[in-house]
Parts: C-alpha cells; sequence; structure tokens
C-alpha cells in the first residue's frame, strides 16, 4: 500500500512519546505479575492467569490505541487520487538559470541552491497557481509545463542541476522566449501571468538577443520577475578540485582566474522594460521577498485537472484509537 507520512517534522519527537508509553505500558505488566504473585492465586475470585491475561489484553488495547493516535498525529496518508481544481491563481513558469556560473559560493551555499530554496519556499504556499518550468544554460528547454501539481514541479526544482543542460554558457533571452512560447493564447486574459526569472544576468558569446526576447514579452503583457543571483563583488566559479585536493576555479580566455559578477543593469532593464521587478538576491532574506511580489500578479479562477491528493487517514485511525482505547477502560 502507498502509505505517506505527512507531519515527518512531526515524527521523531511522536516516536519518542509512543516508546515512552510502550516502557510504560511493559513496566506495568512487570509490576502487575510481580503483585500476583506477592498475593497468591487463592486471593482472586478468578485464577490467576485469566487475570494476567485480563490485565495483558488490556495493555495490548492500551498499546494499540496510543499506536492509532500517533499515526493520526504524523497524519498518515493513503495514496494519491486525482481531483478536480478550482483555484483561485496566476500563471507562472520559472525559468532557471542552470550555468556553471550559478555553482558561484558568493551566496551559501551557492547561486543554485540559494534560487531553488527560495522557489520551493514560495511553492509551498503557492496554492491555486499554475506553475512551470525552463531552465537554461547555453539553450533552453521547459521542465515541466504549466501545471496545478506544485508537488510535481517541486520535486523537478529538487533535482536540478548544472549538468541537465549539456550546452555550456547562459543564454537568458532563449530562456525567455522558451517560457513566453510555454504560455497557451486561448487562456482567460485576466488571469495573472508572469515569468520568474532566476540567474546571475551574465551572457555568453552568441547569446540570443535578451532586448529582442523583452519586447516579445512586453508584447504579451507578461512581466519578468528578475531574481539576481550573486554579489557585485562577485567571486570564481568552481571547477571541482585538483589532483591534490585543492579547489580548481574556471579560467578565462587569458588564462586568469574568472571571476563571476552580479549583472545588476541587465536584468534591472529587463524588469523596467516588461513592468515587473528586480530583486537583488544576494542573501536568503531578499530571495523571501520573491513571495510577496508574485502576489501583486492578477488572480481569477479556474478549473482544471492534473492535481492530486492523498486521502487522510487520520480521522478513521482517530476514531479507531478512540474504540479501542474505551474498550481498555471497560475492561
Amino acid at each position: 500500500m502507498d502509505l505517506h507520512i505527512a507531519n515527518e517534522n512531526w515524527l521523531w519527537p511522536l516516536a519518542l512519546v509512543f516508546l515512552g508509553w510502550t516502557v510504560l505500558v511493559f513496566f506495568t505488566f512487570w509490576r502487575d505479575k510481580r503483585d500476583l504473585e506477592w498475593l497468591g492465586a487463592h486471593r482472586f475470585l478468578m485464577a490467576s492467569q485469566w487475570v494476567w491475561a485480563r490485565r495483558l489484553l488490556k495493555g495490548c488495547l492500551l498499546l494499540s490505541g496510543f499506536f492509532l493516535l500517533f499515526l493520526g498525529a504524523a497524519r498518515l496518508q493513503g495514496k494519491p487520487v486525482p481531483e478536480d481544481l478550482n483555484l483561485r491563481g496566476s500563471d507562472v513558469m520559472v525559468v532557471l538559470d542552470l550555468s556553471k556560473s550559478m555553482l558561484t559560493q558568493d551566496i551559501i551555499p551557492n547561486r543554485l541552491d540559494a534560487a531553488k530554496k527560495a522557489v520551493l519556499t514560495w511553492l509551498g504556499s503557492g496554492e491555486g497557481n499554475r506553475v512551470g518550468v525552463v531552465v537554461f544554460a547555453g539553450e533552453a528547454m521547459v521542465q515541466v509545463p504549466l501545471t496545478f501539481d506544485l508537488q510535481a514541479v517541486s520535486l523537478v526544482l529538487e533535482k536540478d542541476d548544472v549538468d541537465v543542460i549539456q550546452k555550456g554558457g547562459t543564454d537568458i533571452g532563449q530562456g525567455i522566449q522558451t517560457a513566453l512560447a510555454s504560455f497557451s493564447k486561448d487562456e482567460q486574459t485576466k488571469r495573472g501571468k508572469a515569468i520568474l526569472l532566476l540567474t546571475d544576468g551574465e551572457t555568453t558569446d552568441g547569446a540570443s538577443n535578451v532586448t529582442q526576447a523583452c519586447l516579445a514579452a512586453q508584447e504579451q503583457k507578461i512581466p519578468i520577475l528578475a531574481v539576481g543571483l550573486g554579489t557585485r563583488q562577485g567571486r570564481p566559479i568552481p571547477g571541482g578540485v585538483s589532483f591534490w585536493g585543492e579547489p580548481v576555479y574556471k579560467k578565462d580566455p587569458s588564462g586568469g582566474v574568472h571571476v563571476s559578477h552580479l549583472d545588476e543593469g541587465t536584468l534591472q532593464k529587463m524588469a523596467d522594460m516588461t513592468g515587473g521587478a528586480f530583486i537583488h538576491g544576494d542573501t536568503n532574506e531578499e530571495l523571501a521577498s520573491i513571495q510577496s511580489a508574485l502576489s501583486k500578479l492578477e488572480q481569477s479562477e479556474m478549473k482544471g485537472k492534473g492535481g492530486t491528493r492523498r486521502k487522510e487517514l487520520a480521522p478513521s485511525l482517530s476514531l479507531g484509537a478512540a474504540a479501542v482505547l474505551l474498550l481498555s477502560s471497560l475492561m
């Protein structure tokens, strides 16, 4: 059976409480057995083995009731089932830079992981939105089309790394164009649309024209929320380790160590051209403002399929626990 624990953060504390209950029950068994031997069988209306069996059964019922309560508190869920959706929100295409420069560690732990964490945090409270994912480096591709299934989007984002795109480089324009093509032209016009671009802004030779991509977004009235990953000072781009275990950094054409900087000017221009916003994401605190920026988009109700939910087993478990505990109290 496909089961899932929803309250994973409470799993270990609840397990410790259940362990305490278990120790208490077994201690009671031992104490009752000691008392029975001390009093003697002649003092009981029933045979001592029946007295012991009754107390043993009562203890097992108590333990079973506690176990059912433990599973209910941990929100044990059944298998996923599809559900129709009627939610209010916006359409957002996440455009994520997967070029090597996103491994730069001027943000802890690095630019890419900080960007993913910020998006995953927003997805956790973004019910009602349709979200898609475009990733790019030297080329771009759609990883997830627009969907209400934010859990699936999160699973894909968690696994993204710089090896997903084989072609090296940073083609921001191609990433934007790919995202624009992913928006359906026959959707409700009042439903807000936006591109959430997460990049350090550095483009490479041969990249698509960013200005043309922004003009296309402007024509479709799709704002770009440009999140700049990195700092103005920048840091070298990690390139692995040497044979001796020392860090190796990417080199520029002249043979020197290339320092990757945040191109704030380019990203600010993109946001201004499309009526979006620029977020200087050099700290995790500033990245958290993504949620408030996206909440300003036009929202509308939309029906559709593609969502899933797991059946909540907590009500049944609580009812079963109450029945078992009541039975144990009557014995």
